[in-house]
């Protein structure tokens, strides 16, 4: 389950592009949801590990600054669609980003998506924590500028 979550993080950030415009790049917390909190969860704790490890190093990768990532994650009580419908209305809709092509979106208790602002990239990754015996849905964005 790990390596399914980071292997689709990874992807979305090398699908990741930079454009030329700028405006108001921030994004909102996610609905029904409190900074994540660890726990007694090994598996729950690992995939977070995962993503802190991997991610910033693939942003890297990826011509993002290093000291220009910001990464939250969040504990939320909606569900996967919720979240997949607020990130698609409050960063597309609200925030002009730009969604990028060939993602996989949500499918199989998970959702992964990226985004553009000009040379500002955003990856969401966000799953059903009953996955790994937690519950709620757990939520990780990282953001960063070329």
């Amino acid at each position: 389950m790990r390596r399914a979550i980071v292997l689709m993080m990874i992807f979305a950030l090398v699908l990741v592009g930079c454009g030329g415009s700028t405006g108001d790049t921030t994004v909102p917390d996610p609905p029904k949801a409190s900074a994540f909190q660890k726990g007694d969860n090994q598996k729950l704790n690992q995939i977070i590990a995962g993503w802190q490890s991997d991610v910033p190093a693939m942003l890297e990768q990826n011509a993002i600054k290093k000291e220009t990532i910001e990464e939250k994650i969040y504990q939320s009580t909606a569900t996967l669609q919720e979240i997949a419908d607020f990130y698609k209305q409050q960063i597309t809709s609200d925030k002009g980003w730009v969604e990028v092509r060939r993602m996989p979106g949500l499918q199989n208790g998970m959702f992964l998506d990226a985004y553009d602002h000009g040379t500002t990239s955003l990856v969401v990754g966000a799953f059903d924590a009953a996955q790994v015996g937690g519950t709620g849905t757990v939520i990780y964005t990282a953001k960063g500028n070329k």
